[in-house]
């Protein structure tokens, strides 16, 4: 069996990880490129040797593909997300899945509707320090969360970021944006559901591209839960030799657990135990991850309840912050076992 994985835009280099999949795997196969600019549409045809395409619409009228990995301009993604499950297509897409609420909701009625699989490529999740990490928790080393705090700083390079980046509209916000793979992290790690979120964005930095946010905050409340605050920002310094210092601190009524993954280490202390450097596994990669799910006729590790959940948080920080004002969450929604999560979908109707 061919996996035929086609792309969905090519916006942004993200998209580039997914397409090297291809070539790790002897099922898969890349078959079309979609892309609305003619001259980048011809640039990454030629590289690849595939089939180009006008827009989306052309690449799913056309049947070729198994799976569509989505790395459009931000705002676009959620038409394309939404026309491919509801075409009977996989999807993988990379972050943000969309922009705005009533394409979240298009997205979640798709993939509700149909037996498709949905995924986004949250890299960090597959980090081998945060691999590690899921291993403490399961142990119970750091007893009860009490606190998350998390920093996302990004490189901007500005010279070399795209006009529709700095667009309001099109690029959607810092939040759901760039803390969204916290988010991730802070609704997988600790099973919370529900709570309120109060997000902050501004721009210091690049005043002259008033549409833009070079930094946010979001801080997150949860019922019964911990108390999150999780940062992101365009201010990496660009002499630096990395491109950003990526953080998480987890604080337990046992112990703390320091996730370093720019140092990709995990230090871990408790009241029982000195801190120390734990031992990591191999990392892995999320493209990879969703081709074995595609094969075994299982759910990616990234579900489409965690795509959805995340961006649905992720959404609700960006109008907390646009609005001045706490803006409540609860993804009980698309949990399994909700209404909006099927279960107990047809395996055999999972492969391509």
């Amino acid at each position: 069996m061919t996996i035929r994985l086609a792309v969905a835009g090519v916006r942004h280099p993200h998209i580039d990880t997914i397409i090297a999949e291809a070539g790790h795997h002897d099922d898969v196969e890349l078959v079309g490129i979609a892309e609305g600019d003619r001259e980048l549409r011809g640039s990454y045809t030629a590289r690849y040797g595939v089939r180009g395409y006008d827009d989306h619409a052309q690449l799913l009228d056309s049947g070729t593909a198994d799976v569509i990995a989505v790395g459009d301009v931000y705002s676009a993604r959620g038409a394309i997300v939404a026309d491919a499950l509801r075409s009977g297509h996989h999807v993988l897409a990379d972050k943000p899945l969309c922009t705005t609420r009533a394409d979240l909701d298009a997205i979640h009625a798709a993939w509700r509707g149909g037996d498709r699989l949905l995924s986004i490529a949250f890299e960090k999740r597959f980090y081998a320090s945060t691999l590690a990490l899921s291993e403490v928790l399961a142990q119970a080393e750091l007893g009860e969360i009490t606190m998350v705090t998390a920093t996302g700083p990004h490189k901007l390079t500005r010279h070399r970021r795209p006009d529709w980046m700095f667009d309001a509209a099109s690029y959607g916000g810092i939040l759901n944006d760039l803390t969204v793979h916290d988010i991730d992290l802070l609704l997988h790690l600790t099973g919370v559901s529900s709570g309120q979120v109060r997000g902050h964005a501004g721009n210091r930095g690049n005043t002259d591209r008033p549409g833009f946010e070079d930094h946010g905050l979001a801080v997150v409340e949860t019922d019964g839960g911990p108390i999150a605050a999780l940062d992101a920002h365009w201010l990496s310094p660009e002499a630096a030799p990395y491109h950003g210092d990526y953080r998480m601190r987890l604080v337990g009524t046992g112990g703390t657990a320091d996730v370093l993954w720019k140092d990709d280490e995990l230090v871990v202390a408790t009241h029982e135990r000195s801190p120390r450097d734990v031992p990591l596994p191999p990392r892995r990669r999320a493209a990879a991850d969703f081709v074995d799910a595609l094969r075994a006729g299982r759910e990616p590790s990234v579900t489409a309840s965690d795509a959805l959940a995340a961006t649905s948080v992720a959404l609700a920080a960006q109008e907390s912050a646009r609005a001045g004002r706490p803006v409540t969450w609860d993804i009980a929604g698309y949990l399994p076992g909700s209404g909006g999560a099927p279960l107990d979908r047809p395996t055999s109707r999972r492969t391509p």
